[in-house]
């Protein structure tokens, strides 16, 4: 049986294509990225190169083309992995990139699978756009015709994948049919110890990790620590975003300066290792590895429930979870980890028992799994 995979970017296509290809299938890659940076990718997984220029570009140099020209590359893109695409009996693409190829392996009898990490497009628009206003900063919707082209991928693709609950309630409910969960849940980082070493003068650290300001919390995290005024405490942000582009959270920062933004870290263990307790105040993450992560490295967590990784675990027990955009509860929450050591050693210790409980017997335990239900969605033989 031939699969072939198309993104442009590594994103998480090495997860799918090496349990495919350990199962004995014929995988082919369409991608615009070169080998070395899919890491871990299977040997057996064939790669056929097909230019991005805009997207190369921005890789090699760092120079940001406007929004409209980045689609219009991915959109070019996709038509020229549909031109070269060889027959396969399932098809399986990254959203927003995969409308043309999709239809065109449809039209040779395969199945079509659409990798949707995010929830549906205008639910997540929605959202961007009231963000902005709180933010005070600009609004770019995707352009129209883009739009059109994600909604038309829905429409055309046999099985929508995404990784959590949280994605596929933002699909109608007639849409959900087709949609099913594979969480991206697979190798562990090394357990850490479940609390740290502090000396009496250092600090009580939250940590934080993301990229994108509109859709990680900064802001409610933010608010929630200056409620807080914590004694001996600091707040650390691992991100390389400009927050300073937006008046609200420049004011903010401005205003704590217990809070340290934290650049570039090659080891993201080490950064861990820096905290005493995690917190990700996410508005929109499909999944959120970020979340796993620190608490495979011992730290007590407190997460949204719009981050998918929370779903797989028990709230109160191995980790505590709080609305989305609740500033409130998110102070309470933190000032919970804060004082009480007794409830943090109890969610490490629980989070670390989970997580070995999910990963199960083998890696990506849970992705194999559903990668099963696809192949049987897909009406084609489970290997």
């Amino acid at each position: 049986m031939k699969v072939a995979f198309s993104t442009g970017r590594p994103a998480h296509v090495s997860l799918p294509a090496n349990l495919l290809a350990a199962r004995g299938l014929d995988v082919t890659l369409y991608t615009a990225a070169y080998r070395s940076r899919f890491r871990g990718l299977d040997a057996r997984v064939r790669l056929r190169w097909v230019p991005q220029l805009v997207s190369s570009l921005h890789f090699l140099t760092g120079v940001q083309l406007p929004r409209p020209a980045q689609r219009a590359d991915t959109t070019v893109y996709d038509w020229m992995v549909a031109a070269r695409m060889d027959d396969c009996d399932l098809f399986w693409g990254w959203a927003t990139g995969a409308l043309a190829a999709g239809c065109a392996a449809r039209r040779r009898g395969a199945r079509f699978v659409l990798d949707r990490a995010c929830p549906h497009v205008d639910v997540q628009q929605a959202l961007l756009r009231e963000e902005c206003e709180r933010l005070q900063v600009r609004y770019r919707p995707e352009p129209h015709w883009f739009r059109k082209r994600q909604l038309a991928e829905y429409d055309q693709a046999d099985i929508i994948l995404v990784p959590s609950e949280y994605s596929r309630r933002s699909f109608s409910a007639e849409m959900q049919a087709k949609v099913l969960v594979a969480p991206l849940f697979g190798r562990l980082p090394r357990a850490q110890s479940a609390s740290r070493e502090r000396g009496p003068d250092e600090p009580f650290t939250f940590g934080t990790v993301g990229g994108q300001p509109l859709r990680k919390g900064f802001l409610y995290l933010l608010q929630a620590w200056e409620r807080l005024r914590l004694p001996n405490a600091r707040l650390l942000l691992r991100t390389d975003a400009r927050l300073d582009n937006s008046p609200v959270l420049r004011e903010l920062l401005r205003r704590l300066p217990n809070v340290k933004i934290v650049g570039y870290v090659k080891d993201m263990g080490d950064f861990y290792r820096r905290c005493d307790a995690f917190v990700f105040p996410t508005l929109d993450d499909g999944f959120g590895m970020a979340l796993v992560e620190a608490m495979a490295s011992g730290l007590p967590a407190i997460a949204t429930t719009h981050c998918g990784a929370a779903e797989l675990f028990t709230q109160d027990q191995d980790l505590l979870v709080i609305p989305a955009r609740d500033a409130v509860a998110l102070a309470e929450a933190m000032e919970q980890l804060y004082g009480s050591a007794r409830l943090r050693e109890s969610l490490s210790r629980n989070a670390l028992q989970a997580l070995y409980r999910i990963q199960g017997k083998e890696e990506y335990f849970l992705y194999a799994q559903a990668l099963n239900r696809v192949m049987q969605c897909a009406g084609l033989p489970i290997p």
